[in-house]
């Protein structure tokens, strides 16, 4: 897995009832996704109890930016701990300073940057949770594999149809056009399931404990 920079390191503390870790992050390794200048640690996941959500302790690196997506089927919560998210939520732009918290309802297309000098950290919530760990564990396994463009795509079309579909219940980006994507990548998603290449390989998991070798 990418190492993490300096300037990522180190834990907050709780904001609007959100906690920067709770001792459960313990469990799971660091990600880092390059191309959106993000790190990730997970805190909890659908299995730690009734609840039906994921969290997971967030970071942003100066210059970081997540391009514009939407979560067909989940809720997403942003509590701002240090710095400042620049987020543009169905097409109107919001500034959420710490201390503050964003919600952007399911099926709504959003996007955030940090365009400060300064990390932005943060707590995220997803409800319900689906396969939103296994997703980010994906695409920062593809990127610590050097498996990705600049951009974060996987470089195999393969890759690409296989992961993009596979997730595709937990997240959509809006370019190119839903429509499009829905016409592309099913055959490419059949012909990596022809060839062989997986969505998600286990040895991509970030849980520290119980894991799974491939």
């Amino acid at each position: 897995m990418a190492s993490i920079d300096s300037d990522l390191a180190g834990d907050s503390d709780a904001v609007d009832g959100f906690r920067a870790d709770d001792g459960a992050s313990a469990r799971f390794r660091a990600l880092v996704n390059p191309a959106t200048g993000e790190w990730i640690r997970f805190a909890t996941v659908a299995q730690d109890s009734d609840e039906d959500i994921v969290r997971f302790n967030w970071r942003s690196r100066p210059g970081g930016a997540i391009p514009e997506h939407v979560h067909p089927h989940q809720q997403e919560s942003f509590a701002i701990l240090a710095g400042e998210a620049h987020f543009t939520v169905d097409g109107e732009q919001r500034v959420v300073g710490a201390g503050e918290t964003i919600v952007v309802p399911a099926g709504v297309r959003h996007s955030e940057a940090n365009p400060g000098s300064v990390v932005t950290e943060g707590v995220v919530e997803l409800r319900p949770a689906l396969r939103t760990r296994e997703m980010h564990e994906a695409f920062a396994g593809l990127a610590a594999d050097g498996r990705t463009t600049a951009r974060g795509a996987p470089k195999n079309p393969l890759q690409l149809g296989a992961t993009l579909w596979h997730f595709r219940h937990e997240s959509r980006v809006t370019a190119p056009p839903i429509w499009v994507q829905n016409f592309v990548l099913p055959p490419l998603w059949a012909l990596a399931k022809l060839f062989g290449v997986r969505p998600y390989y286990q040895h991509w998991d970030s849980r520290i404990d119980d894991r799974v070798s491939s």
